[in-house]
């Protein structure tokens, strides 16, 4: 399965694709229950999320049918104006759901640095439509941040939600390494890390 970067141009494609992805992700539901409004809201949500924090992203070839977000080693480069403004547009958008959306994304951040304090590739997100799924597709989007995470020596870590997703990373190199709740009142999480392979010599020495 061929993925390349995505395109500036992609950006609302992908944003549709990864809302239709989450519509019943756990996250999700916690943060938006009515089945309506999320759908509604994510295709803005990923958005804003492609254009406030700088990441690496892969797709399919062609239509969007998949999508990663890979975010490099140390803090995350913030776009200040998309962030200033998704600020102020993002209480009117999601009115009674805010705190929750807030308290969500705190959760996630302080379970990702205390599983993972040291630098690390960071899967931000990745997400496949549901017509496109069993073609390798997700398996091919993780690639990018295996190989930088071999590359640079350092582990690459994700969050999930979903506890049917943990199989499918454990089967890639994956494992959990914390268990926990994003916030303590919401939804299950599994942070989970891949360590890069550590080559060694024919006589067996590092």
């Amino acid at each position: 399965m061929e993925i390349v970067r995505l395109r500036a141009d992609q950006i609302i494609e992908a944003s549709e694709m990864l809302a239709r992805a989450f519509q019943d992700d756990p996250a999700w539901e916690w943060v938006l229950p009515s089945a309506r409004r999320r759908a509604a809201l994510l295709p803005w949500l990923f958005r804003v999320n492609f254009e406030v924090t700088d990441a690496e992203p892969w797709t399919t070839v062609g239509d969007v049918r998949g999508c990663a977000r890979w975010v490099a080693p140390g803090p995350p480069r913030m776009h200040v104006g998309p962030m200033l403004r998704a600020l102020v547009a993002t209480p009117v958008r999601l009115r009674e759901a805010t705190q929750r959306f807030f308290a969500y994304g705190r959760a996630v951040e302080g379970m990702r640095v205390s599983a993972s304090p040291g630098p690390h590739w960071y899967l931000a997100g990745i997400g496949v439509d549901s017509g496109s799924r069993r073609q390798g597709i997700g398996t091919a989007l993780l690639e990018p941040g295996i190989r930088h995470s071999k590359e640079d020596k350092v582990p690459c870590t994700l969050l999930t939600n979903n506890e049917e997703n943990v199989a499918f990373y454990t089967k890639r190199g994956f494992e959990v390494v914390q268990e926990g709740r994003t916030p303590i009142e919401g939804p299950r999480a599994w942070v989970m890390h891949r360590r890069p392979v550590v080559e060694r010599s024919p006589e067996g020495h590092l």
